[in-house]
């Protein structure tokens, strides 16, 4: 899952620039998760962790389209056709992995915690590039920072878009879980996971601590069932 936060109090490219003196904090996130699963005795699979991270950037790739043809529409349009894809892409591609590997507990939170943190990796790279492009006004790169725009995977301030992908992050992992449980599931959670990014980004253009608040209760709710299925 990415949102959007844009503010309209400073321009894009300089809360980006903002940014990058706090990236390496993006990083803590799934080590924290890593440490944090590892002490209650779940080691990672890496080579599940591998194919996590390759089916969200799967995912992205089946966006591209979808990204470009938004540059051709109303820039609120594009965005709720591009976040409202994010279900039956993400979900399709994180259904399909577990089919063809494997369903178990270990399994599962190793390659729900790959496809988080490939996910932490490209918003800083979002912010890296957004930076990059700040005094640039060239055709090229309004396309650009129109199409990262349009992504939806830019969030305006550091701190707020550090907290963002913490609960994203377990967000991603419990949808893992729950797939991997009960695969019919999915036909649930592609919804879910569409509306919960279109809603973010309506709440978070009126209060973004109301936001955070929300992805805070839906993510952490998203893990706890996630494992907690796997209990039953």
């Amino acid at each position: 899952m990415t949102t959007q936060i844009n503010p309209a109090k400073e321009p894009m490219e300089k809360l980006m620039k903002k940014g990058i003196p706090l990236l390496p904090v993006y990083v803590l996130i799934p080590v924290l998760f890593w440490l944090g699963f590892s002490s209650f005795g779940t080691e990672m699979i890496w080579k599940a962790f591998g194919l996590g991270a390759l089916g969200w950037v799967i995912a992205l790739f089946l966006r591209g389209p979808i990204s470009v043809l938004g540059l051709k529409l109303p820039k609120e349009r594009a965005q709720n056709i591009i976040v409202g894809s994010s279900g039956p892409l993400e979900e399709g591609v994180r259904l399909g992995l577990l089919l063809l590997t494997s369903s178990g507990f270990s399994w599962a939170l190793s390659l729900g915690q790959g496809w988080a943190a490939v996910e932490v990796l490209y918003t800083m790279i979002q912010v890296i590039a957004i930076a990059s492009l700040a005094h640039r006004t060239d055709d090229k790169a309004m396309q650009a920072k129109a199409m990262l725009e349009a992504q939806g995977t830019v969030t305006a301030s550091p701190l707020w878009g550090i907290v963002e992908r913490v609960f994203a992050s377990a967000l991603h992992i419990g949808f893992t879980l729950l797939v991997a449980r009960y695969h019919w599931l999915v036909i649930a959670l592609i919804p879910l996971h569409s509306a919960v990014n279109l809603f973010a980004i309506r709440l978070a253009k009126n209060s973004i601590a109301l936001f955070e608040l929300s992805m805070a209760v839906v993510g952490t709710a998203a893990l706890v069932a996630g494992i907690l299925v796997f209990q039953l």
